[in-house]
């Protein structure tokens, strides 16, 4: 029903998708999850025609989605939006009944008896009956809520985007609105794509899942068994879960494990190689556990660079967008060889950043601790030399740890040996 092939975008200067490619077929729930920031809700503009792509492409029923009229698009797709806020009193039934303007002759036009139906149907099936006239703007975000999702089926549109829709939901509505979902799907037939943060009811409901990192990559998309593994989640969330099955549903049931430590790293001298927000959450971690940073190479605008910037630590900085110079590699070294220890978070490895995997080297010689976190071949885009170099690396002593929490967990134990 919707082919999405080779698909780029990028706002300003920060590229979100690079040749992503997959299928929404007809009749079918699929989630679309990943953490903040990795293009969940532009990805659904796009599906839409409300922004371009930069490359690539999309196709409705084998037509590109440019060349849809809004119109038709607004008959074809509902929309129940992340944002729900507004300032104008509008009553709760004129809010929904907004629904019914992509089928309606004009906008002046009068509502006609299957507008009426529709928007009764609406109002009644979200449990907004008793809010009818109420204003808008006297409602809690639950029940805003609720008003956008009953515009979204008054519109009677054969396909449904939901931008995290459960988000300002109590969990008797949430619970509501899922079955709902389910019987449109089953009984209508109709298609439902949503972004959701809420793990366990994407799967109870999902026929599939499409599961995004934080550069807007596909990590996997398949069943909910095949996509909710504990590696698959712990890799893009960069959490330690663990994965049960629903004794009710069947389906994948998420359980973060809270790690409880308190990690004080106060003696510790630690480097960081990171780039492209890779190493954001690590470097934020270790400088509340106290540990006396620094960090780069870094590009000049990068997210880890920003981070370190307005923490106020030395970094060794290129100018944005440029491969690293042997200036800014030279600087990078010196930074580590004050370190105690060095920690290489970097998520994928181009021919820009291969160099700083020769900056571990010296550290290694010297019996400094180096530590790899979660390098992957598959993130490897120089053809095979970065995941050569890595496994250099692990064998002259270089560690690799799975996750974050693992990694502060062995430097906790560094720093109360050396305290």
């Amino acid at each position: 029903m919707i082919r999405v092939s080779n698909l780029g975008f990028a706002y300003a200067e920060k590229t979100i998708f690079n040749r992503l490619s997959f299928n929404v077929e007809r009749g079918e729930i699929i989630s679309l999850i990943g953490p903040n920031g990795c293009g969940k809700s532009t990805l659904l503009r796009l599906l839409r025609g409300q922004l371009k792509a930069t490359q690539g492409e999309i196709r409705w029923n084998d037509l590109p989605v440019g060349s849809i009229p809004a119109r038709t698009m607004a008959r074809q797709v509902a929309v129940v939006p992340q944002s729900t806020h507004i300032d104008f009193p509008y009553s709760v039934r004129e809010i929904v009944s907004m629904g019914r303007y992509p089928h309606r002759k004009s906008l002046l036009s009068f509502a006609d008896k299957t507008d009426c139906h529709a928007v009764r149907q609406a109002l009644a099936v979200t449990d907004i009956l008793n809010l009818t006239e109420r204003p808008v703007t006297q409602l809690s975000g639950g029940e805003l809520q609720r008003v956008f999702l009953a515009r979204a089926l008054a519109q009677s549109a054969e396909v449904l985007f939901l931008d995290e829709a459960t988000s300002n939901l109590d969990i008797d509505h949430r619970l509501e609105l899922s079955e709902l979902l389910l019987r449109l799907n089953r009984e209508q037939g109709s298609t439902i794509v949503q972004v959701s943060h809420d793990l366990d009811l994407a799967a109870a409901i999902s026929r599939r899942i499409l599961l995004l990192n934080e550069h807007g990559d596909i990590t996997a998309i398949g069943s909910p068994d095949e996509v909710m593994t504990p590696e698959n989640l712990q890799r893009v969330f960069r959490v330690e879960v663990k994965v049960a099955q629903n004794p009710f549903t069947g389906t994948p049931q998420i359980h973060p494990l809270l790690n409880i430590s308190v990690h004080r790293l106060d003696q510790l001298k630690i480097h960081l190689v990171g780039g492209g927000g890779s190493g954001r959450t690590l470097l934020r971690k270790l400088h509340l556990a106290g540990a006396r940073l620094s960090s780069g190479p870094l590009n000049k605008g990068d997210s880890d660079e920003e981070l370190a910037r307005a923490i106020e630590l030395p970094v060794a900085h290129e100018v944005a967008f440029h491969p690293f110079s042997a200036r800014v590699l030279k600087e990078a070294a010196e930074l580590i060889a004050i370190a105690d220890i060095l920690v290489i978070a970097t998520g994928c490895w181009g021919e820009g950043n291969l160099a700083c995997l020769d900056l571990a080297k010296t550290p290694l010689m010297a019996g400094k601790p180096v530590y790899l976190l979660a390098p992957l071949p598959e993130h490897d885009f120089t053809g095979g030399k970065a995941w050569e170099k890595i496994k250099q690396l692990q064998q002259l002593g270089a560690v690799t740890v799975r996750n974050e929490d693992m990694l502060l967990e062995e430097l906790n134990r560094i720093a109360s040996k050396s305290s």
